[in-house]
């Protein structure tokens, strides 16, 4: 019997007994679109992978087309720690605004150390300090202005025109007292200018997402500089909306024709596949480490598929046993049924934006590895 369900990235796990070269059994992944690809066609794109086509469109195919592993980043875990506790700060609703220690203490519970496997320990302990000052001042600004928000983390699916569908969420939505929307994106990087703001790509989708989600533009946008202490906020008629919309459009096409060439800049030296990319005599190390991951997933899918199976052919004699007896199994619809036919997508979100463009103080932007 062949059972088939469906993957997170849009492909089709078939357990039909078959084996692939490695030797892993009823373990070969058959995809059903190209990468990227939603259902209706469109390619799905975020804030981040714009910017990364923009940058250098190669880099954006190792990344988001191949799946080559990058490098750990304790700036991604620092935004991501930062996002987490704000989020929860703003979306309490019935007790007043948290207090201090309230907010240090979803900073505590939801610290992501993952990009800190390759540096000491010491240097995680520093950034959680800096984390914690970053909260403290972050309280003492808002405080006296704090009401919560009318949405935080707002998960968005943007369809532009006929080629694109733009995902990502929207740290926060508040609401005024005249019923006007504004939109505000954290920061934990260097510090923009007003005109940066003015002209952020990033803005500018969620300018476009939230008339999708709310049907109405919001009133102004805001980028909240978290660490510096600063929100820089600019009225919604001060964006290029027009502008977002042919650089949506022009990326997704390209996309579609496949145009991955290397653009060589000053950015090379911070990204994570300079060692395979033909603009550069590099050692091949990427090469190594994906091959590397490859293999680990393999073994991870060997296992995996061993307990699956030991687990279905127990559930089978279970099920058998109950019918014997006159009872109707619980749960003996396959679950993989239910999946069969859905996009991806649809059963575990694709791109989450939290903090796309951010940097360490000491890194140009549009280095970031956030997807």
């Amino acid at each position: 019997m062949e059972t088939t369900t469906v993957t997170t990235d849009g492909a089709v796990l078939r357990l039909d007994g078959t084996e692939d070269d490695e030797g892993v059994d009823g373990g070969e992944l058959e995809p059903t679109r190209p990468p990227l690809i939603a259902t209706d066609g469109r390619v799905r794109l975020s804030f981040s992978r714009i910017d990364t086509f923009q940058q250098c469109s190669l880099r954006f195919r190792y990344r988001y087309v191949d799946h080559l592993p990058g490098k750990s980043a304790t700036y991604l875990s620092f935004g991501t720690s930062i996002h987490a506790a704000l989020e929860l700060f703003h979306e309490r609703t019935l007790f007043g605004m948290p207090s201090q220690d309230e907010l240090l203490e979803f900073l505590y519970d939801h610290w992501d150390s993952s990009g800190y496997a390759e540096v000491s320990r010491d240097r995680q302990v520093d950034d959680y300090r800096r984390a914690q000052h970053t909260l403290q001042r972050y309280h003492q600004r808002v405080a006296d202005d704090y009401r919560p928000a009318a949405d935080t983390e707002k998960w968005f699916e943007l369809p532009v025109g006929d080629e694109a569908l733009v995902v990502g969420s929207i740290d926060r939505v508040d609401v005024d007292d005249d019923g006007d929307l504004h939109v505000v994106d954290y920061k934990t990087g260097k510090l923009r200018d007003r005109e940066k703001v003015r002209g952020s790509l990033q803005l500018a989708i969620y300018a476009l997402a939230c008339e999708h989600l709310y049907g109405r533009l919001p009133a102004t946008v805001a980028l909240d500089y978290v660490v510096a202490g600063v929100e820089v906020r600019v009225a919604v008629d001060e964006l290029d909306l027009d502008g977002a919309r042919e650089a949506i459009v022009d990326t997704a096409r390209r996309v579609l024709d496949e145009q991955y060439e290397p653009v060589p800049t000053r950015l090379c030296d911070w990204c994570d596949h300079q060692s395979v990319c033909p603009a550069w005599e590099g050692d091949g190390e990427g090469y190594g480490a994906a091959v590397v991951e490859r293999d680990r997933l393999r073994r991870e899918l060997r296992r995996g598929l061993g307990r699956l199976r030991s687990l279905e052919a127990g559930i089978d004699r279970l099920a058998d046993e109950l019918a014997e007896r006159g009872l109707d199994p619980v749960g003996s619809d396959d679950t993989a049924t239910t999946l069969r036919g859905r996009p991806a997508e649809d059963v575990v979100a694709d791109d989450h934006d939290d903090q796309p463009d951010d940097q360490p103080e000491d890194q140009p932007r549009g280095t970031s590895t956030a997807g």
